[in-house]
């Protein structure tokens, strides 16, 4: 227990996206940092998943930390669409909460206000792929005036866009962006951690295709929910 949170207090220190080393291989690539795996492999602490020293949500949940400005966050989404993948796999009892770094990359803090504005008045879908792909593949965005062009496109002028911006849920779900960022300190983007106790480290899941991997993420994810987290740290489980 003492060598996995040496390892997570040295994790904390730095934000990365994992575009700046490859996490994923296509069919055709050998596996770098890892053997492969596969999503039969057991389930165990410590390797799909690590135990947080923090205290679980009260109700469960699935979290997941990303960025506009992540290229690999971009492509977790857009071509793997590993979020919905995620959420899908999962009960619908549920909730997956998607939050936006606010400190990660040009006008952070703006996208992630953006974000929770897209939440409010849900249209979060629709502006998730409208601001990424401005974002990252259009380059439109530079300034906050750009972030509400980008809804104007989405049907929300740029007076309503404002009025929301200032609208108390918004501050709400801004607050629990940063409360969450705080309490579990995203190392590398995407991440996704489970009942704000299981982190799942992408490294050690099947990357022997794209596919592969995402399968595997959701497949931990689902598994994770449902884990007591009082459970004996040495035992190890399998999915069943």
């Amino acid at each position: 227990m003492k060598k996995t949170l040496i390892a997570i207090s040295t994790l904390l220190f730095s934000v990365s996206c994992f575009a700046q080393e490859p996490q994923v291989t296509s069919k055709t690539d050998t596996p770098q940092s890892t053997s492969a795996v596969t999503t039969s492999e057991p389930i165990e602490m410590d390797k799909q998943y690590i135990v947080l020293p923090t205290y679980p949500s009260p109700d469960k949940e699935v979290i997941e930390f990303f960025s506009f400005n992540c290229p690999s966050c971009f492509k977790f989404e857009t071509e793997y669409h590993g979020s919905q993948a995620i959420a899908k796999n999962l009960p619908e009892s549920i909730k997956f909460k998607r939050y936006h770094l606010i400190d990660f990359g040009p006008l952070a803090m703006e996208l992630a206000q953006a974000w929770a504005v897209a939440n409010v008045l849900d249209i979060q879908d629709k502006a998730l792929d409208a601001l990424y792909f401005a974002v990252q593949r259009d380059h439109k965005i530079k300034t906050a005036e750009d972030i509400k062009a980008v809804f104007k496109t989405l049907g929300v002028d740029e007076q309503t866009y404002d009025k929301t911006k200032d609208n108390f849920l918004v501050k709400a779900f801004m607050a629990q962006q940063i409360d969450a960022i705080k309490e579990m300190k995203p190392t590398s983007i995407p991440t996704v951690v489970v009942n704000r106790k299981f982190y799942i480290n992408p490294q050690a899941l099947d990357r022997t295709t794209d596919q592969a991997f995402i399968n595997d993420y959701a497949r931990v994810a689902a598994f994770l929910v449902n884990l007591d987290p009082n459970v004996n740290p040495d035992r190890k489980l399998n999915k069943k």
